[in-house]
């Protein structure tokens, strides 16, 4: 499958799936609040997952469903819920 082809409402927080910008490198033993942190420096250096997280963001806030799953989903939903939103 071409890495450029993808369904946006599936989203993989699973480490080492080199297709979800949203998934941590390959034998990632970070804690939930590492994750965090390695998301920040993405959305930082990384255009692609600063799209595919504006996609997830604009998904949400249309109440459109966006299936996350892998260890870190519940991280990545509060994100997405929370993104651009003051107090966060």
């Amino acid at each position: 499958m071409c890495q450029y082809v993808f369904d946006a409402s599936r989203i993989d927080t699973s480490p080492g799936n080199p297709l979800s910008p949203f998934s941590p490198p390959h034998g990632w033993d970070g804690e939930k609040e590492r994750y965090r942190d390695w998301l920040l420096r993405e959305f930082r250096v990384n255009p692609n997952f600063r799209q595919r997280l504006g996609i997830a963001v604009r998904a949400s806030s249309m109440n459109k469903e966006l299936h996350v799953f892998g260890c870190f989903r519940t991280e990545l939903l509060e994100i997405i819920e929370t993104f651009g939103k003051k107090g966060r």
